[in-house]
């Protein structure tokens, strides 16, 4: 088992340090998001974002969302961040906006999928000690430490981590509150219209508010 932190003022920065190295040597970490424990680890190692899907049972070709530190980075693994995405960005991160975009062709990364998706979903989180890493780990994969199909872990009191995980951030018990909304393109593969396929913490009045022209999926 690996390292646990119990997070606070005083080892904020040492822990920001201890989980950039863990990170980078290819480990899978535990940390908070807004509402939620998660996995992650680097986007571009394909073991470590295979052992997280071993970790919650998830069928196959599932795929992890990504998160990164600031709106720079998107350009570089999504080929569809337009105006349109660039007006939600700038109005709803960081925060519970997930979007779901085109990944660049190039790219050399395994979310899970196995490349048969065409989109993978992105977001900028806006818990502190997160967001402060992934300003220098650059995107990361993650995904809830619940397992497959079960609810939201607000709290890592119960939460035995298995072996492949290197280091645990405990911030305490986490504030309940809904899921994030999630954006997409109507036509999933093409530089189609946006359309909300989950309304969430983010209304459907407050994304209109940008595009007034968004809806909600019809499917």
């Amino acid at each position: 088992m690996g390292e646990k932190i119990v997070l606070d003022s005083q080892n904020f920065a040492a822990s920001i340090d201890r989980a950039l190295i863990s990170i980078l040597r290819g480990g899978i970490i535990v940390l908070a998001a807004e509402h939620g424990y998660m996995y992650a680890c680097d986007a571009f190692n394909q073991s470590s974002v295979a052992k997280i899907h071993q970790l919650r049972g998830d069928q196959p070709r599932t795929s992890c969302q990504v998160m990164v530190g600031s709106t720079s980075a998107v350009s570089g693994i999504a080929q569809d961040f337009d105006e349109q995405w660039q007006g939600l960005a700038e109005k709803f991160w960081p925060g519970l906006l997930t979007m779901q975009l085109m990944q660049q062709p190039a790219l050399s990364w395994d979310l899970g999928d196995e490349g048969s998706l065409a989109e993978f979903a992105l977001r900028i989180p806006s818990r502190q000690f997160l967001l402060k890493l992934l300003e220098q780990s650059g995107p990361l994969a993650v995904a809830s430490v619940a397992p497959a199909g079960a609810g939201v872990i607000a709290s890592l009191n119960n939460f035995v981590a298995g072996s492949d995980v290197a280091l645990e951030i405990d911030e305490g018990p986490l504030p309940a509150g809904a899921l994030s909304t999630v954006v997409r393109r109507s036509v999933i593969g093409t530089k189609s219209a946006l359309e909300v396929s989950r309304v969430g913490a983010i209304s459907l009045a407050q994304l209109q508010s940008v595009i007034p022209d968004i809806s909600t999926s019809s499917t």
